[in-house]
């Protein structure tokens, strides 16, 4: 059996031995190998796009993990290279970007995030509803926020972690337990045995796998 994970530098574990992370707990809970796709700094395009790559090319996991990142990252395309983008920093961009980095960082507003908000909701329910009908279980999740500004809350048929509080996303369900992170919201190994916990019983009791 195949758990596949993506998502960005939480779901990566980047500062943690491979054992330690919440997705290599889980693997070894339930008795299913892992491939962990999650990048560091990864915006939800890089996400999407990878997820969608690893499935065209003929990989059909039991079951997926997806942690999504937060709404104003992008990815950007030149010259056949990606590159993920925030308004905190960004990849190596070449010359010809950074430009172009400079005005959109002017840009970025709560107005922009919240229309992100709206995009990338619709998005991963199209994901959601694409995986349904290739019959592949998934369980979503946020890592830092919520959909916000977002009134079409939709069915997600168990498959996404509360999706419309703040509350139920990593960080802040990690946050509200009294776990500390790091300066750049990473949890050490406690952190992510509790997620690990979270997560398997939430598939547990879902009967999604």
């Amino acid at each position: 059996m195949m758990l596949y994970v993506n998502g960005d530098s939480h779901s990566h574990g980047m500062t943690l031995h491979p054992h330690e992370r919440f997705s290599d707990i889980i693997g070894r809970e339930l008795g299913v190998d892992v491939i962990n796709a999650a990048q560091p700094a990864a915006s939800n395009a890089s996400i999407l796009r990878t997820t969608m790559e690893y499935i065209s090319a003929g990989y059909i996991p039991d079951l997926m993990l997806i942690g999504w990142t937060t709404w104003e990252r992008e990815e950007w395309q030149f010259l056949g290279k990606y590159y993920n983008v925030n308004s905190s920093g960004h990849d190596t961009l070449p010359n010809e970007l950074k430009k172009v980095y400079k005005e959109w960082v002017t840009e970025q507003n709560p107005e922009t995030l919240n229309a992100k908000s709206r995009y990338w909701h619709n998005q991963i329910y199209n994901l959601h509803l694409d995986l349904e009908k290739r019959k592949i279980k998934h369980v979503f999740f946020n890592c830092m926020y919520n959909f916000f500004q977002t009134n079409d809350h939709c069915d997600w048929n168990n498959q996404f972690i509360e999706p419309y509080d703040n509350d139920a996303s990593y960080y802040w369900y990690l946050k509200n337990q009294s776990f500390e992170s790091d300066e750049w919201y990473h949890y050490g190994a406690d952190g992510h045995n509790a997620w690990a916990n979270r997560l398997i019983d939430y598939i547990k009791q879902n009967n999604i796998l």
